[in-house]
């Protein structure tokens, strides 16, 4: 009996501690079913025109594909030493840091770092260009501008990466000190 009686007494005062709740539920504005101003525009008017690009910069056209072939040609450079480079590292591998062996590993990644200055640069450049390009107010001309950097920087960003990857699984390689 007095179980029933406790749970009819915390239901009773379940409903006292409802009420603070119902009432500010109340002195609380619901928002209105009114229509909006989105829900009454003119569905009959015409689309906004796609911006149509502008014809290509031919002065761009030429500051990107130079900095496209800065960039293939720091890979090249990059590529050529990375096979003199991975020699190195792997003679080293396994050597105690601060050996001659080791030093001589730390040396070629740091020479292998140097020769991908043109690839890092040239992308640093193209960085440049798609910021400043983004700034002008014309839609047509950044949507043109856009589309000549935008290829050539994804290829020379890519590029690096694949750089940088290398270089760092030639970093892995050896022992830290």
């Amino acid at each position: 009996m007095t179980g029933t009686m406790l749970r009819r007494l915390a239901a009773f005062l379940a409903l006292f501690a409802l009420i603070p709740v119902s009432a500010e539920s109340a002195t609380r504005g619901f928002p209105s079913l009114a229509k909006r101003p989105i829900e009454s525009r003119d569905r009959t008017a015409p689309a906004p025109v796609a911006v149509q690009p502008a014809a290509q910069d031919a002065e761009l056209a030429a500051q990107v594909e130079t900095l496209g072939r800065q960039a293939a040609e720091g890979d090249a450079a990059f590529q050529k030493d990375l096979v003199a480079g991975r020699g190195a590292v792997a003679a080293a591998r396994g050597a105690a840091p601060s050996s001659e062996a080791w030093v001589s590993g730390q040396m070629a990644i740091s020479a292998l770092d140097s020769v991908r200055y043109d690839s890092v640069a040239a992308l640093a450049g193209l960085d440049t260009l798609y910021v400043g390009r983004q700034d002008a107010t014309d839609g047509a001309r950044v949507s043109a501008d856009l589309a000549t950097i935008v290829p050539v920087r994804a290829r020379v960003a890519s590029l690096v990466d694949a750089q940088n990857d290398a270089l760092d699984a030639l970093r892995t390689s050896l022992r830290q000190p």
